[in-house]
This record gives C-alpha cells, structure tokens and sequence, in this order.
C-alpha cells in the first residue's frame, strides 16, 4: 500500500478518536502534519514548484504526488466526515528545521488560534499513526505551554490510532483490497 490517507477505514478510525474527545466542545480543531523540506517536496513535485501549489483549497490533478496536497485531502476528508464547517479547523505543519518548510508551521497557527481568542483547541496529528515525542511532546506539551502563553486555555492532543482496535480494523480493510 503507497498511501492511505484517502481509504475510507483510515479516516473513520481518525474520526472515531476525535469522537471520544467531544469535539463539539471545542472552539477549533488544528490538523498537523509533519513538515518537510520544500527543497525536498520540489523534487517530486510535478510542473510546478510547492509553492504555488493550490493544494490547500482543492485537490490538483496530480495531488496523489504531492505531499502537501495528500495532507489538505485527509484534513478535508475528516472534517467532511465530522461535518465540520471550514471556519472550524485549519491545516498545518509541525517539527520544521528551517524557515524553508512546509507551511503554515504549527506553532504559529497555535499562537495565531490563540490571539484570535480561541480558548479551547482540539489539536490532531493524522500523518502519525502512533504517538512519538513529535506528538506528545512537540504537540501536547510545547504546543500546550505556546497555547497558554498567548491567551488560549486548553489545547488538547488527539490521541494517535497507536494499537486501538479500529486502526487494526482499519489495517485489514485496507490491506484486502
């Protein structure tokens, strides 16, 4: 299997562990995936330079080539099946190296939720399937004492799918087709 961000078993399982947070509760869901180097992401990505990708708001023709494209389709993907409206949650990109990564970097969209007045944010990581130091460290705990910093309340990590029985599920739905 190259990728599963589109199987319908992937995202009702990230689905099903936002459901256990009551994510109605919350004034927002930030969806992070891990960033990369846009010198990277332009050497496979297809005419054009990431940048100029309108990955973001549609799924281009090449999206299944692009990996900025693939994480806006999950985001879209979960807030479809969650029937979150647009103004409900962003996209954004964590564990940067440089300024030349993937954007928007997470803790700036955290600080940003944060000045807008957001007090609580539901925050979930669908590129890692199991919770590292990037999730719960990076996320829950940095992102956590940036959230406060700023005026925010409570941000709350998702947990990963890690070894739940609807990820393994999910696993079998996959790997038959």
């Amino acid at each position: 299997i190259k990728q599963f961000y589109n199987k319908p078993a992937f995202i009702n399982a990230v689905c099903s562990k936002i459901r256990e947070h009551n994510f109605e509760d919350y004034d927002h869901i930030l969806f992070s995936y891990h960033a990369l180097p846009n010198r990277q992401l332009n050497k496979i990505h297809p005419k054009h330079s990431i940048s100029a990708c309108s990955c973001s708001k549609e799924m281009p023709a090449h999206g299944e080539f692009c990996y900025k494209a693939t994480c806006y389709q999950t985001t879209r993907l979960i807030a479809n099946e969650l029937q979150l409206s647009s103004d409900n949650y962003t996209t954004s990109f964590q564990s940067r190296m440089s300024k030349d990564w993937t954007k928007p970097f997470t803790v700036d969209s955290i600080i940003k939720l944060a000045k807008e007045g957001k007090k609580k944010v539901l925050i979930v990581s669908p590129a890692f399937v199991t919770d590292c130091l990037e999730t719960i460290i990076e996320l829950a705990e940095e992102g956590q004492d940036v959230f406060k910093k700023y005026g925010g309340e409570k941000l709350q990590l998702v947990e990963n799918l890690n070894d739940s029985d609807i990820w393994l599920d999910a696993i079998i739905d996959i790997t038959s087709e």
